[in-house]
C-alpha cells in the first residue's frame, strides 16, 4: 500500500506511522493525534479518492468540523503504523458525517470516531462567505460514490 487505497466497499484507508512527537512520556499516542489523523485522512480522500484536492477546494467551500468524538480501545506506540479507515457515514444538503476507525496492520481495532462537518462558503465579500452551503451538485456526485445518499 502506498500509504492511501481506496477499496470497493466504500472505505479509504490511510496509512499513518506513528512519529515519536505524536507519542506522550510512556511512548503511546496522545489522545488528541488521533483527531489529527482524522482530518489527516479527510484531506487525503478528497486528494486521492474523490478526485477534488483538498487544497483547491477550499478555495471556494470550507468543511468546519462542528461535532467530532472518538472512543479508544487499545494504545497506539511509537513506531506502529496504522490504517485510518474514512467512511461517509451520513450526507445531508449542507452537511456530511465522516466515520473513522483505526485499525493496525493485524486488523486490531484501535479507536473509533466521526467527524461531522457543514460546508461553508470562503469567497469573501459574498452572501455565502463563512456561511452554510448546499453540497455541490458535483460535489455530492462524487461523495454518493461512497455509498450514502440523503
Amino acid at each position: 500500500m502506498s500509504g492511501v487505497e481506496c477499496s470497493n466497499d466504500g472505505v479509504f484507508r490511510h496509512r499513518i506511522t506513528v512519529r515519536f512527537g505524536a507519542c506522550d512520556p510512556v511512548g503511546i499516542v496522545y489522545f488528541p493525534r488521533y483527531f489529527d489523523w482524522y482530518h489527516q485522512a479527510m484531506e487525503a480522500w478528497f486528494d486521492e479518492a474523490l478526485g477534488h484536492p483538498y487544497a483547491t477546494l477550499l478555495q471556494e467551500l470550507g468543511l468546519p468540523a462542528v461535532h467530532t468524538e472518538a472512543d479508544y480501545k487499545l494504545p497506539v506506540a511509537f513506531g506502529e503504523k496504522v490504517d485510518v479507515e474514512l467512511r461517509l457515514g451520513k450526507l445531508g444538503r449542507t452537511s456530511l458525517r465522516l466515520d473513522y476507525r483505526v485499525v493496525g496492520l493485524t486488523g486490531t481495532l484501535h479507536a473509533t470516531g466521526s467527524t461531522t462537518c457543514v460546508l461553508i462558503g470562503t469567497r469573501p465579500g459574498t452572501p455565502e462567505h463563512l456561511r452554510p452551503v448546499p453540497v455541490p451538485d458535483w460535489l455530492r456526485t462524487s461523495l454518493e460514490r461512497f455509498g450514502v445518499t440523503g
